[in-house]
């Protein structure tokens, strides 16, 4: 069984309710951005916050437009791969949101994608990666599509960001609290936890983010073990027993040897 004192904003589930609360959405952004926006709007407001809980499949987390610019906030915790190719589908989808409002191409707003992970997808330690449609030839030229995507890492090790965003990413991180917006975020978590409507709802999909994970994890560790073993038996085939091991001593000849056999790929 759960503990409901247990479930934090690094819930997914917790993260879509305490952020369709509009001033401490749009101070999330603020924050995050680093500038003030003006007033914003939940497009997908005909959606109760009870359906967008057991919908998250297939929706936007978090969806809003201000005047100017539209905004997709999303919470990731590692259940999806590849997410810059999630990010991409994303896109379409405000695009498509945008245009079904009859807009033309020259009306488009600004769209602004936020991944707020629990690791490192880029694995370079910073706590922010913004992205931008550039020229590769000439940097200095940009497609100027209005499009922006921003990967925040809360596992950040780098002096990156100002001390705001860095307590924001913390409190995602293991709840810390060290300013007036951490604290509203989680007076907001507490009062979620205390409301009846959420707490069965809450603990549920926290059941079945722990064993999705689990599954996760054990397919995981399964392919490694049948990469390991076919790695064994071609290295065994070639009589290469020094190298075997040596590959049970050495990671990375270890990775060598299976982009050698073609046993995984080498960004892998």
């Amino acid at each position: 069984m759960v503990d409901i004192n247990s479930i934090t904003l690094k819930n997914n589930a917790m993260f879509n309710i305490v952020m369709k609360r509009p001033e401490l959405c749009k101070k999330c952004l603020e924050r995050i951005l680093n500038k003030k926006i003006s007033e914003i709007n939940y497009i997908d407001s005909e959606v109760s916050v009870d359906e967008d809980v057991v919908l998250k499949s297939i929706r936007l987390d978090i969806y809003c437009e201000s005047e100017d610019t539209a905004y997709d906030v999303e919470l990731q915790n590692g259940i999806y791969e590849d997410l810059p190719r999630r990010c991409r589908y994303y896109q379409d989808m405000i695009d498509i949101e945008l245009l079904e409002k009859g807009q033309d191409y020259s009306e488009l707003k600004n769209s602004i994608i936020i991944f707020i992970c629990t690791f490192d997808e880029f694995k370079c330690g910073r706590h922010l990666y913004t992205f931008e449609n550039r020229c590769l030839q000439d940097t200095d030229i940009s497609l100027d599509d209005h499009t922006t995507k921003i990967f925040l890492n809360t596992k950040g090790t780098m002096d990156d960001i100002p001390k705001p965003l860095k307590n924001f990413l913390e409190y995602i991180d293991n709840g810390t609290v060290n300013d007036d917006l951490t604290q509203d975020l989680d007076d907001a978590v507490k009062e979620v936890r205390k409301d009846k409507r959420w707490r069965n709802k809450l603990m549920t999909v926290e059941e079945y983010a722990k064993a999705t994970a689990k599954q996760a994890a054990k397919e995981a560790t399964e392919a490694t073990t049948e990469r390991l073993n076919l790695l064994t038996q071609k290295l065994i085939a070639d009589d290469r027993i020094d190298d075997l091991r040596k590959s049970t001593e050495d990671k990375e000849f270890q990775h060598q040897l299976m982009v050698e056999y073609g046993i995984i790929d080498e960004q892998n």
